[in-house]
């Protein structure tokens, strides 16, 4: 039971934490028909082929005694969501999307409020602790890059949920962020909170406010010049999202399950009934 238990929180954090690129790529590859919907049966294999992306997933793969082959996967909560009791319901990529995105909201609720916000807001050191969470980033430099926030935000106005959730919106599409800014290093443009926040718009399609730029900046920005490299930022935040699907947060199990059914709730149910 222990078993099952720690392999379905591994695939509820694979899909909260994968970008929802890789998911949508995943689902045309096995929507054979191209009708735009999946069985329980290829999505066990679409979701077989996302945790391989990780080495916690592989370690669990092919696995009879985590139930983690296609025929035994069925243990997982998801299925039943999606496809109903009798596991003969469609899935729709844009429900599924639709699914994930309220999940990782749920998720990074549950840790925006972990951290007791005042008024709404949590401080600057708490956002930066978020952001720098399984950075590899090595202790020593760690505690320059803090000592340099508190720094700059001795009295610092804080931050809202709604400005934690597009910064880590943006944070998924690192990727396509890294792509997108190799063009502006082409065309000889440095990051700036400017460009970061056109990138933003134009990959994520979020608004990110200046004062979390200047939060990010002045965390990361380790010359002082205004401006951040990709070794200062994006490789970082790459090996952030990596160790992210490899180590689970401190949120506790029960209140993560608790996410993943609410989602369900609000989310799932109608569209994972079979189709009359």
């Amino acid at each position: 039971m222990k078993r099952i238990c720690r392999l379905a929180k591994e695939i509820f954090k694979d899909t909260a934490k994968t970008p929802q690129r890789n998911f949508e790529i995943a689902f045309k590859m096995f929507d054979l028909n191209g009708d735009g919907e999946v069985d329980m049966e290829e999505f066990e294999q679409v979701q077989s082929i996302i945790r391989s992306q990780t080495s916690m997933g592989m370690r669990h793969r092919d696995r009879p005694t985590t139930g983690n082959t296609l025929k035994s996967g069925l243990c997982s909560a998801l299925t039943t969501y999606f496809f109903g009791a009798d596991l003969k319901g469609k899935l729709t990529i844009k429900n599924f999307l639709e699914f994930q995105r309220k999940l990782q909201h749920d998720v990074l609720k549950l840790e925006f409020e972990r951290h007791d916000p005042v008024d709404g807001r949590i401080t600057e050191r708490q956002f930066g602790g978020m952001l720098l969470a399984y950075s590899g980033v090595q202790s020593k430099k760690l505690t320059a890059m803090q000592r340099q926030l508190k720094k700059h935000f001795k009295e610092g106005k804080g931050l809202t949920f709604q400005e934690v959730e597009n910064f880590f919106t943006f944070l998924k599409n690192i990727n396509d962020v890294d792509t997108a800014l190799s063009f502006y290093h082409m065309a000889g443009a440095s990051l700036d909170k400017v460009t970061m926040q056109q990138v933003a718009r134009t990959v994520a399609k979020v608004e990110l406010s200046d004062h979390v730029c200047d939060v990010v900046f002045a965390l990361f920005d380790c010359d002082g010049n205004g401006e951040l490299s990709n070794k200062e930022f994006v490789s970082i935040m790459k090996q952030r999202l990596m160790r992210g699907l490899e180590k689970p947060k401190d949120m506790g199990f029960t209140r993560l399950m608790q996410a993943m059914w609410k989602c369900a709730q609000e989310t799932a149910w109608d569209f994972a009934l079979p189709k009359q």
